[in-house]
């Protein structure tokens, strides 16, 4: 399936068009299995779907903690039915699932794809569950990581560590807001 932005999934993704770059890095390194975590409404599940299907390959495991997350949450049932809408359930297995605990004990994968409320500590503790397999080529991606992302009004109001003030090192792919960062290995 060729790119359409899914402008009718709401996601702070959608109005500067990040779900494209999503699809970008699937067709470019064509990973053959992604986590993701943070899901919302499915908008940037849906974008790297696409690019599974154009590739005619890989699997999507996608997990959020849907009603128990105490803030702005799309339900399995709303997900659901965005993926199935673009024809691509086969592409894509949702799992409600806490990303704390996954960080224990994390799976392999070829991309990862964080979005769940990104702090500077979140970032931290990430990188150091998975730099071993960033080192063996996975690639993992996160929203945020830009000067104006770490300065929305969330992250000053509860005083969170900003992502740039980390020792991870990271580069910023997208600078659109709310923009999207890759973990790099040194």
């Amino acid at each position: 399936m060729k790119y359409q932005n899914p402008t009718e999934i709401e996601s702070s993704y959608s109005e500067n068009d990040l779900g494209r770059t999503l699809y970008d890095l699937v067709l470019k390194h064509k990973p053959k299995k992604i986590v993701e975590f943070g899901i919302l409404y499915g908008y940037s599940t849906v974008a790297m779907a696409m690019a599974l299907d154009e590739v005619g390959a890989g699997h999507i495991y996608a997990n959020d903690l849907f009603e128990d997350y105490s803030f702005k949450h799309g339900t399995k049932e709303e997900v659901q039915n965005n993926i199935d809408r673009y024809g691509l359930t086969k592409y894509v297995t949702l799992g409600k699932k806490n990303f704390d605990e996954w960080l224990k004990q994390p799976e392999e994968f070829d991309l990862l794809h964080v979005d769940v409320s990104n702090k500077g500590d979140t970032i931290e503790r990430l990188y150091e569950a998975v730099k071993g397999q960033v080192a063996r080529g996975a690639i993992v991606v996160f929203e945020g990581g830009s000067k104006e992302r770490d300065n929305v009004e969330w992250m000053l109001k509860y005083n969170s560590k900003k992502i740039r003030d980390t020792a991870v090192p990271f580069e910023v792919i997208d600078k659109r807001f709310p923009s999207i960062s890759m973990a790099k290995y040194i």
